[in-house]
C-alpha cells in the first residue's frame, strides 16, 4: 500500500485551486467582450482590447510549463489515482483531437507549426522516451502546435507532463488508451524530424 505523501497531495490541492484562476479570466473575458461589443454599437472605433494573448504569448507559455515539467521530479508515488486521472484527461483530450487538419497544418515544413513543433520537441529527450511515450508526445507536440488541441487551465501543464514523459507519463498515457481500445494518434516523429533538419 502506498504511504500517504503530504506533499505530493498539497500540490494536487494547488493545481486544482489553479481552476478557480481560469474562472476569473473567463468572467474578466465576458466582461471586456461585452464592453467591445456596447463601445462597438455607440460607434467607437478604436482597437479592441485583446482577450488572450498573443500566439507568441501562448508559445511562451506552453514553453514554460515543458521547461517547468521537464525540470520538476515527478511528485508522489507513480500508482497514485490522481496519476490515472490526469492520463485519462490526457487521452480523453487526444480522442477529441481532428488529426486530418494537425496532418494539415504541420505538412508545411516552413509554416508557424512546424516552427513552434521544432522548438517544443527541442524540451524532449527523444533518446530517454520510451518508444509509446514517444508516440505520444510528437502526436501532442502536434496537436499543441497545430492549434488542435488547446492547453489552458489545468491541461497544459498535464500535457506538458505528458510530452517530456515526466517519471514515465507519456507512456501511463499510452497504456490508458491502449486499455480504453482507442486507437493511438498518429505518430509525428518523422514530421518533427524533418521540422528540426529544415532548421
Amino acid at each position: 500500500m502506498a504511504r500517504f505523501d503530504p506533499v505530493g497531495s498539497a500540490s494536487r490541492l494547488a493545481r486544482s485551486l489553479k481552476a478557480a484562476d481560469l474562472t476569473a479570466k473567463a468572467k474578466q473575458a465576458a466582461s471586456t467582450l461585452k464592453a467591445e461589443f456596447v463601445a462597438g454599437q455607440r460607434g467607437d472605433e478604436t482597437p479592441a482590447q485583446r482577450i488572450w494573448g498573443a500566439p507568441k504569448d501562448q508559445l511562451d507559455a506552453v514553453m514554460g510549463l515543458l521547461r517547468t515539467a521537464k525540470a520538476t521530479p515527478p511528485a508522489g508515488v507513480p500508482n497514485e489515482p490522481s496519476e490515472d486521472a490526469d492520463a485519462l484527461e490526457v487521452s480523453a483530450a487526444l480522442n477529441g483531437v481532428d488529426w486530418t487538419g494537425v496532418r494539415a497544418a504541420t505538412a508545411e515544413r516552413t509554416g508557424d507549426a512546424a516552427r513552434v513543433m521544432r522548438t517544443m520537441a527541442d524540451q524532449v529527450d527523444w533518446a530517454k522516451v520510451q518508444p509509446v511515450a514517444g508516440h505520444v508526445s510528437s502526436a501532442l507536440i502536434a496537436a499543441v502546435a497545430s492549434g488542435h488541441l488547446g492547453v489552458g487551465g489545468r491541461l497544459g501543464s498535464v500535457v506538458a507532463r505528458a510530452i517530456v514523459d515526466q517519471g514515465g507519463f507519456g507512456q501511463r498515457v499510452g497504456r490508458t488508451l491502449a486499455s480504453e481500445a482507442a486507437p493511438l494518434p498518429p505518430d509525428f516523429r518523422g514530421a518533427i524530424e524533418v521540422a528540426a533538419r529544415e532548421v
